[in-house]
């Protein structure tokens, strides 16, 4: 019996009508991407740094179709396109027996236990339905179960309930034992029946099918990436059987049926490789059993997961409730004022004609709204119907008060009036809502606006991530220093490591950005904003000033460069505010030309580059330096590369009152 699981099994899409988007994070060779387009998904982003897995990726798939980012380190989670499901088999090495056993610890790699962060910090910017994720069993108890705690306690912090289970892919036809843990997650779903693994498969197809002869073992061995020269009676033998009596050594071809992968999946690289990518990717069989449990899931609760009613309230966090409020205030009120340096009102005012979302254009009159949604149909109805001021004062308490992610009862009926749940703008846009206005008899006409928010958590004008780290090289230091340093765990370790470089007679030296896109963006700005940045984050993690950016060059500089610098930053600031990605190489050009933002008050305050001077005096004065984490963005450690020494810092920014 000379059979191909794969192809027998998945030769047709299971849901060809019931589509859905995933993306495929640290995707090695795909058998993420194969088992859940067999099920009719749409892969709508891919990551992978190993440049010989891309390879073996871009031969077997096209990549045209979606973005293949080469490092997820380095992209922005907010810029990932919008999908249903997540993936990602995160590396396993720091965890396995054949690993170190390091965990959140391990320092090869650049931190690959920390790249579970990557994963968390997608799952709470794009908040998917689902996700998928997949490891060795054994992370399950690395750290006396510390470990997996950790992760299980954030991914339910992040509003998912998390299930997991080791399955092996022997318990589904598959004749390899492979245990490994799956970790299924869904959004908003403490109220709905728990979710279940899919049942065992009896085992029909064995290795004898695997080499086309009796082989003696019916399950084989985990495949594996190394290990080569163990015999046949060792028990470290992955590749050796016997067969009709003889030994043989498992190839290619035997190793993809193993993996389940299709006939016509193809290696463009060596044999070494080929074998490597395999030991290293995930049993496609398993996945895509998993993948359609997790479907029919959703499927069997879709109107919970695609309009979030019944026992499901929507949940958000201050920022994102504010949002929606600014569009009902703005609505409502229809007259906005100019805001002035302490984030008041002006006697200075707009009137508000037509908003224009991501989801519909709202033509506004004293006293009906007219909505033109997506698909071209037309919604009348009074402004009295939509919204009061008793109203508004209800869902501002209710921002006030809420702690955490919450609902508004209020806001949630304004937003099923208006057929949105968020204002967001598309990725690559500063702009959340666009307004059309009238001042001093003035039209103008769809002026891309911000939303930002002074109630609750100061929101982030430029978020971390590793494409903000700048990279210093560390002169007048010996690699005996490295221990020293790194081993200060103290509260403000970053201070304090940079305080023991200095006393034992280091010097930081800036060399680069991170990512080289960001470097030139910003030298687009201002040819030397890098290294003025640079001086301000060895200043600010040093505490020689506060966290407020503007106190920076009065602490550093002369008079005459001081009001340089002074400049150049509010240059920067407008230009992070209104245009740049720092993953994204910038034209020059803003994709917004205005801030509307809610003051601690709950009034409405509109800033815009036709009052520039205001606009950049005031996001300047109320920009503050943020200390993100160290493990999620992998800076703060002293390093060495190339036989020279590095210590990386890393720049978020947030506005505040």
């Amino acid at each position: 019996m000379n059979l191909d699981l794969f192809n027998n099994l998945t030769t047709e899409p299971t849901f060809k009508d019931n589509s859905f988007t995933f993306i495929d994070l640290f995707a090695g060779i795909g058998g993420f991407h194969l088992a859940l387009e067999s099920l009719g998904g749409k892969c709508v982003f891919a990551s992978e740094k190993d440049s010989f897995a891309r390879q073996t990726y871009c031969h077997n798939f096209d990549t045209s179709q979606f973005e293949f980012n080469d490092d997820i380190r380095k992209v922005a989670p907010s810029q990932i396109p919008d999908h249903d499901i997540l993936c990602a088999g995160f590396p396993c090495q720091p965890f396995s027996q054949a690993g170190l056993k390091k965990g959140f610890q391990d320092g090869h790699d650049s931190e690959r236990g920390n790249l579970f962060f990557c994963i968390l910090d997608i799952l709470e910017a794009k908040q998917p339905k689902a996700f998928i994720l997949e490891n060795v069993r054994h992370l399950v108890n690395h750290d006396d179960g510390n470990t997996f705690r950790t992760i299980t306690t954030l991914l339910k912090q992040a509003g998912y309930t998390v299930s997991y289970q080791v399955l092996k892919a022997s318990d589904y036809n598959v004749p390899q034992h492979r245990p490994r843990v799956f970790i299924v997650g869904f959004k908003n779903a403490v109220s709905l029946p728990p979710f279940q693994f899919p049942p065992k498969i009896p085992l029909t197809y064995t290795m004898s099918d695997i080499f086309g002869e009796k082989c003696e073992k019916d399950v084989g061995f985990t495949l594996r990436v190394g290990g080569k020269g163990s015999g046949i009676d060792d028990r470290r033998n992955w590749e050796f059987y016997r067969v009709n009596g003889e030994v043989r050594r498992i190839g290619i071809a035997e190793s993809k049926k193993m993996m389940t992968l299709p006939d016509s999946y193809e290696f463009p690289v060596s044999k070494t490789q080929a074998m490597k990518q395999l030991g290293n990717s995930v049993c496609v069989e398993v996945v895509r059993q998993v993948g359609k449990q997790v479907f029919n899931y959703l499927d069997a609760y879709k109107n919970n997961f695609d309009m979030e009613k019944g026992d499901m309230t929507i949940k958000r966090n201050k920022g994102e409730l504010s949002e929606i409020y600014a569009l009902c205030k703005v609505i409502f009120e229809q007259m906005i004022a100019y805001g002035d340096l302490l984030a008041q009102p002006t006697e200075d005012t707009i009137q508000v004609i037509k908003i224009h979302t991501n989801q519909s254009t709202i033509d506004l009159s004293k006293t009906m709204i007219s909505i033109n949604d997506i698909t071209g149909k037309v919604h009348q109805f009074l402004l009295s119907d939509f919204m009061t001021q008793a109203d508004l004062d209800q869902i501002l308490a209710d921002i006030k008060t809420g702690k955490s992610t919450f609902n508004s009862v209020t806001l949630d009926q304004k937003a099923d009036y208006l057929g949105m749940q968020k204002t967001k703008g598309t990725s690559l846009e500063k702009g959340d809502i666009s307004l059309s206005f009238i001042e001093d008899s003035q039209v103008f006409a769809e002026q891309n606006t911000s939303i930002k928010s002074f109630l609750g958590n100061s929101p982030t004008l430029l978020n971390a991530s590793q494409a903000t780290n700048f990279i210093f090289e560390v002169q007048n230091l010996t690699t005996d220093k490295i221990d020293p340093v790194n081993n200060i765990d103290s509260k403000a370790k970053v201070k304090d490591r940079l305080q023991a470089i200095q006393n034992f007679g280091g010097k930081l030296v800036f060399k680069q950005c991170e990512n080289p896109i960001y470097e030139s963006t910003l030298r687009k700005v201002d040819s030397q904003m890098p290294e003025i940045l640079a001086d301000a984050l060895i200043g600010f993690f040093s505490k020689t000033f506060g966290n407020r950016l503007s106190q920076f060059a009065d602490k550093t500089y002369t008079d005459d460069k001081a009001d340089q610098v002074h400049c150049r930053l509010k240059d920067f600031v407008k230009s992070t505010m209104l245009g740049i990605f720092p993953t994204h190489e910038w034209d020059g050009n803003l994709t917004a030309n205005s801030i509307l933002l809610v003051n601690e008050q709950g009034e409405l305050v509109f800033y815009h580059t036709n009052k520039d001077s205001i606009l950049k005096e005031f996001f300047y004065q109320h920009t503050f330096f943020d200390t993100p984490s160290t493990s999620r963005h992998r800076f703060g450690n002293l390093y060495q590369e190339n036989g020279k020494l590095y210590f990386k810092l890393n720049l978020q920014l947030r506005l505040a009152q």
